[in-house]
């Protein structure tokens, strides 16, 4: 029942999302972000919980677990992501990479023991990025105005759309409801440890913050869009 919940509500999500298409675009100088009252509110509020529950969690988390668990664990997850990444570069039209990130999984999931050990890297199949918000880009759908989400942080109404779509067809949702939430919720603190570094270097580098954050988002997204548009092949002129 209640992933029957999360699906309608990502749903709904998804469809307010790719209604507001219209509203922004990467070529814009500045990130659309008419809603920075809510945002901000938002923004602060994730910085209390990370305070109150997720940075003592990944404080336990790196202190518990060794490094080189750790790093497995990152990579199982990866591995996954990898599945994601090959889908979507497929859907952009991009066969190669789609190709290279297949083969990632391939050797990752035999070879590197499910995903625990990063060959594919080491025999030259490079990690790319790719996601569903991405390849909505790619085919021409706008940003949407800016978005801070609930824990998750900054995003936009496109990329909301995206993160419906993965978690909508996620393998994950096929187990019982409290490995979901045990793997996902896994997943999450892996991530978060991983830009714990990356995290000091934002707070240490801009007084405002919540701008600092949004404009940098911004500009990734914008590059990760581009760089799909870039990469697909022309057909050659007689």
């Amino acid at each position: 029942m209640m992933k029957c919940v999360r699906q309608l509500v990502l749903s709904f999500v998804f469809g307010l999302s790719l209604g507001s298409v219209a509203y922004a675009d990467e070529t814009m100088p500045q990130p659309y972000d008419p809603l920075e009252s809510v945002n901000r509110a938002t923004f602060a509020l994730n910085d209390v919980v990370d305070m109150v529950i997720i940075n003592p969690l990944v404080s336990i988390w790196n202190a518990v677990l060794p490094q080189p668990v750790r790093q497995g664990v990152s990579n199982v997850f990866d591995n996954l992501d990898d599945v994601y990444a090959g889908v979507n570069h497929a859907l952009q039209g991009r066969g190669t990479q789609a190709g290279t990130d297949f083969s990632r999984v391939l050797v990752n999931t035999t070879v590197g023991v499910g995903g625990l050990f990063d060959v594919g890297t080491k025999i030259g199949l490079k990690k790319s990025y790719g996601d569903f918000g991405q390849t909505l880009g790619v085919w021409g759908f706008s940003t949407g105005p800016y978005v801070v989400l609930p824990l998750l942080g900054p995003s936009t109404l496109r990329e909301t759309a995206g993160r419906a779509v993965r978690v909508t067809t996620d393998a994950r949702n096929l187990l019982p409801m409290n490995t979901y939430y045990a793997l996902t919720g896994t997943e999450y603190l892996a991530t978060r440890a991983d830009a714990k570094t990356n995290e000091g270097l934002i707070a240490a580098s801009s007084l405002d913050r919540y701008v600092f954050v949004r404009n940098l988002y911004w500009q990734r997204r914008s590059n990760l869009v581009q760089e799909g548009r870039q990469a697909i092949p022309t057909p050659s002129q007689p």
